[in-house]
């Protein structure tokens, strides 16, 4: 079936914006292939965010996706003459690793659309604020958190990951309350793992922060903010460079609350690690 025929098919369900883009989809197919969702939502009258929840509503992956298929549809109708050959060029030049890193790079641009800007203003104030910071990560996640833990350790004090095989996770869990900030990293599949925790931190009045692959996630109840990261048909590899960039940008968001505290933390974290290193370099020159 052709994405105008899909469109066609759809088109009752569609929000008022998102008809909106199913009309211009159709009648501009080449403003589609040869600009960015930004441009086709100035043109067709509503916000560029608009733009990618209609590639969701065609159950697409992104904006890359939709122009695909429109070529794909343009290709099948009169052999591509309309298409623009700069277009064409470019992409055929490009090496397959660098087709995935474009994908990733648009999965990026997509997400940052859905993410509400006064929610994560408030997560990165809370991360600030936070007497102890928490994070938690289940299964696949759980190499992320360590990472997460891992530079959050470099720019402040009080940073733990929370691990449910840990001998002291119960006393980590009664250490919490208002000034604590637990980040919790969890897919769809696995929430039922932390949602103990998250309840009783939450009873604890500390601060949660839910990134999850779902809007209905069983722990979105107990979180004071929510972040869904998960993209319609999106694999796991294709969530992994999306979430590893929104984790930059809030920590970055944490950093700007007062840059000058976390580089004077940062500098003297890296002072103390270069110790460390000089001594365990002493120690083994005494043995030997």
């Amino acid at each position: 079936m052709s994405i105008n025929e899909e469109i066609k098919r759809r088109f009752v369900r569609l929000s008022k914006g998102q008809r909106k883009v199913a009309q211009f989809v159709m009648s501009n197919p080449t403003v589609v292939i040869g600009n960015g969702a930004a441009e086709v939502g100035r043109q067709a009258n509503v916000s560029e965010s608009t733009v990618i929840r209609f590639c969701y509503a065609m159950d697409l992956m992104g904006y890359v996706e939709l122009q695909d298929k429109v070529r794909s549809c343009l290709m099948t109708q009169n052999g591509g003459e309309n298409l623009q050959p700069t277009y064409f060029s470019s992409k055929r030049n490009i090496p397959s690793f660098g087709k995935v890193m474009q994908r990733d790079i648009q999965n990026i641009q997509d997400t940052i659309h859905l993410i509400n800007d006064n929610m994560l203003q408030k997560s990165s104030k809370w991360m600030h604020e936070a007497e102890n910071v928490y994070i938690l990560g289940t299964r696949q996640a759980a190499s992320i958190a360590n990472w997460l833990s891992s530079t959050m350790k470099t720019l402040r004090p009080n940073v733990k990951q929370l691990r449910s095989e840990s001998d002291d996770i119960v006393q980590q869990i009664n250490s919490m309350g208002e000034q604590t900030t637990l980040i919790v990293l969890v897919g769809d599949k696995h929430s039922n793992d932390v949602q103990t925790i998250v309840e009783i931190a939450k009873k604890k009045k500390a601060k949660i922060i839910a990134i999850t692959g779902s809007a209905l996630s069983s722990i979105r109840e107990y979180a004071c903010a929510l972040f869904t990261l998960g993209l319609k048909k999106q694999s796991s590899l294709d969530v992994i460079p999306v979430l590893f960039s929104f984790l930059h940008a809030l920590i970055e968001e944490m950093v700007s609350q007062d840059k000058a505290q976390y580089e004077k933390y940062q500098q003297s974290y890296e002072q103390l690690e270069n110790n460390l290193l000089f001594l365990d370099a002493a120690r083994e020159k005494q043995v030997f």
